[in-house]
């Protein structure tokens, strides 16, 4: 969906030529409705460079030297929750997650100025297995610094000095949205797994079977490709019972213009904002670039 421009802008930075490989409709559609100069070049799998050219499945670019690669691999493989959840972790060998090899491929094709890789919190083991890959230390950056969203990542880069953000102290109480008519489209359905998720608003933190209440909390937590289902990000009270988290505070949480996912869905919103970066987070890193 394009985090990585909404950063770039944000840094103050001037994009002459902007490449992205995505398959996933919604966010090609989301992309476009944004950034229309965007250019898609498809699978990633079938993206390579050699001697200025880039090669994809829709065609072959003059682009010469490449200055920033970024990318995001799949990190399902590498997550924590699906550990504790008792999933399989597989690591680099995911089905999923073994699309950071096509990132490091191409990584060594291009020799761009500046690259930048972002996952989740993993084991040590995957960990130090990508700052070997990488070349550099990941380093470990929580959302909560920039936004109201509890969100552990970690980002591999060469851009040099990078240091973590100062926390701005943001408060999901200074953002929640309290317009009754707009609130009462995202109110959750009462039903008897989401009775059972709800837990009359006792969680204070998610789990496996319980979403936390984040009514009055400064924070909600990690925003998931999907609000129903547990853990999530946090409902929050509304009339008898409870609502999801409104489509403007699912952006405002991942630092995301209001307004920039109107193209979609809700449900293909919270999708893209779940996969997505918090932006100013990336903005933070882009601004050290020389």
């Amino acid at each position: 969906m394009s985090c990585g421009q909404i950063a770039l802008e944000r840094a103050g930075f001037k994009v002459k030529k902007y490449f992205a490989s995505e398959i996933k409709k919604h966010a090609i559609k989301c992309t476009k409705h944004n950034y229309p100069n965007t250019i898609h070049i498809g699978d990633v799998r079938k993206v390579k460079y050699k001697n200025g050219v880039l090669y994809s499945e829709v065609g072959e670019f003059k682009v010469g030297h490449i200055d920033l690669l970024i990318g995001g691999s799949p990190c399902q493989n590498f997550s924590f929750i699906r550990a504790t959840s008792g999933n399989k972790i597989d690591g680099l060998n995911g089905d999923k997650s073994s699309l950071f090899y096509e990132f490091l491929r191409i990584l060594k094709e291009v020799n761009p100025t500046y690259f930048l890789l972002e996952n989740v919190k993993m084991k040590k083991e995957s960990e130090k297995e990508l700052n070997e890959y990488l070349g550099v230390e990941g380093i470990h950056i929580n959302s909560n610094l920039v936004s109201y969203q509890h969100r552990e990542r970690i980002y591999w880069t060469n851009i040099p000095k990078v240091t973590v953000p100062e926390d701005r102290n943001i408060s999901f109480q200074d953002y929640k949205d309290t317009d009754y008519e707009y609130c009462k489209q995202f109110k959750v359905p009462y039903t008897p797994s989401r009775i059972k998720y709800w837990n009359n608003g006792l969680s204070t933190k998610p789990t496996a079977t319980t979403c936390p209440n984040v009514t009055y909390s400064d924070k909600i937590y990690c925003l998931t490709r999907k609000q129903d289902r547990c853990p999530n990000s946090g409902l929050v009270e509304f009339e008898d019972f409870c609502r999801f988290l409104t489509r403007r505070e699912l952006e405002l949480a991942q630092n995301v213009p209001v307004g920039y996912t109107n193209c979609v869905s809700y449900n293909q919103a919270q999708d893209l904002l779940g996969e997505g970066w918090t932006v100013d987070v990336i903005a933070h890193i882009f601004s050290f670039i020389k």
